[in-house]
């Protein structure tokens, strides 16, 4: 005997409001400054992979978060 089939609906997914545009800029600071940091994130790692965008990206936002940026 075969189970009666059962309709699922997918339910809405609620949708987060955007954050706000920090009000420091990436470009406060020097590469040099981004680099150091998204380096420090790369040993975090054990030197493990490649991530370099994503370490910089990581490094930018830590930097903005540090002088009260979102």
């Amino acid at each position: 005997m075969s189970k009666p089939k059962r309709q699922v609906t997918p339910q809405a997914i609620p949708v987060a409001p955007e954050e706000p545009t920090p009000d420091v800029s990436p470009s406060v600071f020097s590469d040099d400054e981004i680099r150091v940091r998204a380096y420090q994130i790369y040993e975090s790692r054990d030197r493990n992979g490649y991530h370099a965008d994503a370490d910089w990206s990581q490094a930018q936002i830590e930097l903005i978060e540090m002088l009260g940026g979102k």
